[in-house]
């Protein structure tokens, strides 16, 4: 099998199947790993390799709502008791980020050890895992989280993050308010407790100001702040331009910009491709260079369907 003898000459193999499926093919990690013990061999499931719930279908939305996300976002809420709507498979991106950071660790592993590993991924504990704070105060008496609410300006919203007395000391500086230092509403930790009433006050003075102005000047201040961009804006932002955040990538419809991987390696490049390949168009490089198989037997194997090439 062509699909058996690439996996064991790989370093890593990654998988998104239904438990079982590889096993079925014979392309399971305890089947690899006796000719490729050095192989590391990630799956990635909804709700992982074993368990009653393993066979059972999932998709971001699914988990997004069986693992208690959904119902602790709605808990920020105001006035709702619907379970949001969300098109943001963040179940999905969050799933590969630690597939990616187990992986790496895997392949530290073989380098002092010789062998692989295996790697069992699922989205209902990646998700789990970003709900930390939440499923700890869920298991304690009027148990809270900070949230942080969006303030209006003269011309959109803002986010304002007072979390620390050296930051609400900046703000009252920014604000010339020196009289909440001793507010009784505020002074000392108080505007922790009453930071809903901060807020309000200050609004007051953000209403006053365009969302710009209001960045400009708190930020200045060192007050952390931001107004609500949209993501025409983001694209468009000259400080990740000048990071190579963004590349252009081109398909047969065109080009368009996707992100480069969120972090930098001094010593090496590992920004994304410059075009999207088209199906198949690899498959005569990689089998000629990694297998050694001939152009008459790619012939018959794209004949009989069972590579595209």
């Amino acid at each position: 099998m062509i699909a058996a003898e690439l996996a064991v000459r790989a370093d890593v193999l990654v998988e998104n199947f239904r438990p079982g499926v590889m096993a079925r093919v014979g392309l399971d990690y305890d089947t690899l790993s006796r000719t490729s013990p050095g192989i590391v061999y990630c799956s990635v499931s909804g709700f992982g390799q074993s368990g009653m719930m393993a066979a059972w279908p999932a998709y971001a939305p699914i988990v997004h709502a069986m693992s208690g996300f959904d119902a602790a976002f709605l808990g920020y809420q105001k006035n709702s008791s619907v379970p949001p709507v969300s098109g943001i498979q963040i179940a999905d991106v969050l799933t590969a980020t630690f597939a990616f950071g187990a992986i790496q660790l895997a392949l530290v592993q073989r380098l002092r050890t010789g062998r692989g590993d295996y790697v069992d991924a699922t989205l209902l504990e990646s998700i789990l895992a970003l709900i930390a704070g939440d499923l700890q105060a869920a298991q304690v008496n009027d148990g809270s989280i900070p949230s942080y609410s969006a303030i209006r300006s003269k011309d959109g919203y803002l986010m304002v993050v007072v979390i620390s007395e050296k930051v609400f000391r900046s703000l009252c500086a920014a604000l010339g308010r020196s009289d909440w230092l001793t507010d009784p509403r505020f002074a000392g930790r108080a505007f922790q407790r009453n930071g809903a009433v901060l807020m309000e006050e200050v609004e007051r003075w953000t209403m006053e100001r365009s969302a710009e102005e209001c960045e400009r000047l708190l930020m200045g201040a060192g007050v952390p702040c931001s107004r609500y961009r949209s993501l025409a804006e983001v694209l468009g932002n000259q400080h990740l331009r000048a990071r190579g955040t963004f590349i252009e990538l081109r398909d047969a419809d065109g080009a368009f910009l996707v992100t480069n991987p969120p972090f930098r390696l001094r010593g090496s490049d590992y920004s994304s491709e410059r075009s999207v390949p088209r199906l198949g168009e690899h498959t005569r490089q990689v089998l000629l260079e990694a297998l050694g198989i001939g152009e008459d037997e790619l012939e018959r194997l794209a004949t009989e369907k069972a590579v595209v090439a």
